[in-house]
């Protein structure tokens, strides 16, 4: 299951939920105020994979 992240447009304040995929923008209540004004927002991650911690990728996961 996805994490997301959300901004309740009532309070200001942004939290995460792990959800389906399915369910991602489907009854959505701020934990903070109970508004349902939320707006998901796009999340980044980084990932590594190896036991050298190198990324993925043909430099080993480094941006150049």
């Amino acid at each position: 299951m996805p994490l997301y992240e959300y901004r309740c447009s009532g309070c200001g304040g942004n939290f995460e939920l792990l959800r389906r995929i399915e369910d991602a923008d489907r009854d959505l209540v701020c934990p903070r105020c109970q508004s349902e004004e939320i707006e998901r927002l796009l999340s980044t991650f980084f990932g590594t994979s190896g036991a050298s911690g190198r990324g993925c990728g043909p430099r080993g996961g480094r941006f150049t």
